[in-house]
């Protein structure tokens, strides 16, 4: 069953967050991670939102996904992401 890894975030510093994106993308690849969407928010219709991007990505189950996030490949480059911004990773299993 696919699984998507919802990314919500805050950037504080777009620059240094993009050397974290093109570093990431080979361990995505190598668990069969697949950006799907992103973009900034529009409009928050209800409920609260603190985050101003959102971006998606697929995976074949919650177990590759959980697999590429504690890999040592993704630990490899993870650090890049530090003092970029403020993010919340959420895993959801389709039905």
């Amino acid at each position: 069953m696919a699984a998507f890894l919802i990314v919500h975030s805050k950037l504080n510093n777009p620059n240094l967050f993009q050397k974290y994106v093109v570093a990431s993308e080979d361990s995505l690849k190598q668990y069969k991670g697949e950006y799907l969407l992103g973009g900034k928010l529009n409009t928050v219709l209800e409920g609260k939102h603190d985050k101003s991007r959102t971006v998606v990505f697929q995976f074949p189950s919650s177990e590759h996904a959980k697999n590429w996030y504690n890999s040592e490949e993704y630990r490899k480059v993870k650090h890049l992401r530090d003092n970029t911004g403020v993010f919340d990773f959420v895993l959801v299993d389709s039905f």
